[in-house]
């Protein structure tokens, strides 16, 4: 397989500048994971590696090779799109075969690559069906085998399991993920659920506007989010941000109309204004002080519960195991250590 290296790489329609100075190196074998609000322009990113799109600046290598100008065959990648863009006069067999036939592949070696291909993702039964009698998740994994045939340096996945329902998403995932490990592929995977990057990536690149915002394993963005961005972006449900104040003495106090609540501060921190976030499985309910909450709303999920307290008239996410009993209309205090708050600069988000 391949490294892929994009430096100082640009894209504009017209006025609209949709990536700005790109910069990232994605290693042979890795499973890196684009993620984003819509609009960020990760599809863009993909479908510029892949050839499909003409950067306006920059440079794109693939195994050491510039192929900033090469059109998308020459460029030794494969696609799996959200689409599954299968002919459907074709057989599986015949869908999975084209490609090889237009490079004039010779004909017994088609046989074994895709029976090969087909025995790695189970479809063998399927072989001599139409896409129309496929399932969802039969034709995503024929879409897969069509790209596995290929032999390719580079996988590109641009968001491949939106069309298909929440428990197939869950499964296919994991298929995709084990494919990847397999094959000891080099892949690069789009996606706007940051549940499936946390999942399945090595590392993830988060975008906003054009730019990167961070790029880590999932656990450095969730442990050492960059910015609130990144914070709010990474985790389900959403980290808590409250507003507080570093008061001297190394005290956070944040004020509240049933009574400030305060806590010492992290290590290092110093006086003034911050914006504080606590990751909702980091409350602990205490008997005296702490934060006070109303129980608005619980939300039991069977191993987890969530609990949604209002304060103040903001809502406060809470993330408990799910054996514990909670009210609506309790009132509860919660609590943190402090070692596990994030403290952003209130003016631009950046961690402080």
């Amino acid at each position: 397989m391949a490294t892929v290296e994009v430096q100082a790489l640009n894209k504009s329609y017209g006025a609209f500048h949709a990536l700005h100075d790109i910069s990232a190196t994605i290693n042979d074998g890795e499973f890196v994971v684009l993620v984003g609000p819509s609009g960020c322009g990760k599809s863009t990113l993909l479908r510029c590696l892949a050839g499909l799109e003409e950067i306006s600046s920059g440079e794109i290598r693939i195994a050491g090779r510039v192929v900033t100008d090469l059109e998308p065959r020459e460029r030794d990648i494969a696609m799996v799109f959200q689409s599954y863009a299968l002919y459907p006069h074709m057989s599986v067999r015949e869908n999975m075969a084209f490609n090889l036939i237009l490079r004039k592949t010779p004909k017994d070696k088609i046989a074994v690559v895709v029976e090969e291909a087909a025995a790695i993702l189970g479809i063998e039964a399927l072989l001599d069906r139409k896409p129309r009698e496929l399932s969802g998740g039969q034709r995503q994994r024929v879409a897969m085998g069509r790209a596995i045939v290929r032999h390719p340096q580079v996988f590109l996945f641009d968001e491949p399991l939106s069309n298909l329902d929440a428990k197939l998403r869950v499964q296919m995932r994991s298929e995709i993920r084990a494919l990847h490990d397999r094959l000891g592929a080099t892949s690069v995977y789009v996606t706007h659920d940051q549940v499936e990057a946390m999942t399945m990536a090595d590392r993830i690149i988060v975008l906003d506007l054009g730019k990167i915002i961070q790029m880590g394993s999932p656990l450095e963005l969730y442990e050492r989010p960059v910015n609130r961005f990144v914070a709010e972006f990474i985790g389900s449900p959403s980290i808590n941000i409250l507003s507080g104040k570093i008061a001297l003495g190394g005290r956070l106090v944040l004020p509240g109309r049933d009574g400030d609540y305060e806590i010492a501060a992290p290590e290092g921190a110093v006086p003034g204004d911050v914006e504080v976030g606590i990751r909702p499985e980091d409350f602990v309910a205490v008997e005296t002080g702490g934060l006070t909450g109303t129980v608005r709303v619980v939300e039991h999920l069977g191993a987890e519960t969530y609990v949604i307290l209002d304060r103040d008239g903001s809502m406060i996410y809470w993330r408990v195991p799910g054996t514990t009993r909670v009210a609506v209309g309790e009132t509860l205090r919660l609590t943190s250590d402090p070692s596990r708050l994030h403290l952003f600069r209130p003016s631009d988000g950046a961690r402080l």
